[in-house]
């Protein structure tokens, strides 16, 4: 018997300032605190993330959870989180994700309305793949409300798969690969789904990308619909980032998700991951719906 209705999952290495902004997210959440835990699984964290961690005790349900430093592996630290994990739905966000007042709610309620069979996605704003960090001057981060009211009036910093959103009218659970969207710096799962899938796989370890598109695939292929969850919004605070290294090391991880799946889907995926990443018009769906007309 689960002990809360949902578990959040915050994997994290050495960014205790960008994690302290994703708990005091937490602080204020319109959720009742006693109906959510919070747990923090450090990949290895070396500067003060425990002591941070330590200091929201008494004001969150929160668990700090720790492996040794191996390298980046941040598919085990989210399997940390998971075994450690007492509510029903785990719900993952990357450290440095300030959530908006009723996130966890809209968790809990798409998976109350939806049953369990659903995986979530919420809404990001700010999020950018590039590493440009402009962005920064219109976060305010103990205010995600005001926060998200500027980004959405001045039209600026949405969800970078917005337009993907838009050309499906929201209806990303039709699309042949939904998966391609399924990033964990928002999302949730009931804890029993990725139980049954055998979580993420940790082969990924050790290089970005693709880790969690794995979790979607499994998940997708076992039935689980992959909804958006606009209501769910939230704010990623920019930090700089090596994306050429990402893309190189996202490459790689993407050709070992294809050997695993070998399907036509994932070829394509695989064929235009580099454009994928750099050229956010690229429509992975589309070719695939083209190709399916096709043949």
């Amino acid at each position: 018997m689960e002990k809360y209705p949902i578990s959040v999952i915050v994997p994290t290495y050495n960014r205790s300032q960008l994690l302290a902004y994703t708990l005091d997210s937490l602080l204020i959440q319109h959720t009742p605190k006693n109906i959510f835990e919070v747990i923090v699984a450090d990949d290895g964290s070396s500067d003060n993330t425990k002591e941070v961690v330590e200091s929201y005790k008494g004001q969150l349900n929160i668990k700090y959870v720790y492996q040794e430093d191996k390298g980046y592996r941040p598919a085990s630290a989210r399997n940390l989180g998971i075994i450690n994990a007492e509510g029903a739905i785990c719900f993952f966000v990357d450290a440095g994700v300030i959530l908006s007042e009723d996130c966890v709610n809209a968790h809990i309620a798409i998976h109350s309305e939806l049953g369990s069979q659903v995986a979530a996605i919420g809404y990001v704003y700010g999020f950018d793949q590039s590493g440009n960090t402009s962005i920064q001057e219109t976060i305010i981060p103990a205010n995600p409300a005001q926060t998200i009211e500027n980004l959405r009036s001045a039209g600026i910093g949405l969800d970078i798969r917005e337009r993907y959103y838009k050309r499906y009218n929201d209806r990303i659970e039709t699309l042949p690969a939904p998966w391609i969207l399924f990033w964990t710096c928002n999302v949730s799962v009931s804890r029993r789904n990725l139980i049954n899938i055998g979580c993420f796989d940790e082969r990924y370890d050790g290089r970005w990308g693709c880790e969690d598109n794995d979790v979607g695939i499994r998940l997708w292929q076992r039935g689980v619909k992959i909804h958006l969850c606009r209501k769910a919004a939230s704010i990623h605070f920019p930090h700089e980032k090596n994306m050429e290294q990402k893309i190189e090391q996202g490459y790689r991880n993407c050709t070992i998700f294809h050997q695993k799946f070998q399907t036509a889907e994932t070829k394509i995926f695989l064929e235009n991951y580099k454009q994928l990443i750099t050229d956010e018009s690229i429509d992975i769906n589309a070719m695939i719906l083209q190709s399916q007309a096709i043949y």
